[in-house]
């Protein structure tokens, strides 16, 4: 079980993988065609505040 967690292509793929999922939301939130939905989430935070 210790050569898994030592193993530096272990590392590489993780490091590979997160970094591929950062890009890939990176890109989905800046399409144009995520604009109008991302809009709608900007007031989400003061949606419950009446006072």
């Amino acid at each position: 079980m210790k050569e898994l967690f030592a193993d530096i292509d272990a590392g590489m793929i993780g490091l590979i993988f997160f970094f591929l999922v950062f890009c890939g939301i990176a890109v989905s939130v800046m399409l144009p065609s995520a604009k109008a939905r991302l809009e709608g989430y900007r007031f989400i935070p003061f949606a419950g505040d009446d006072e």
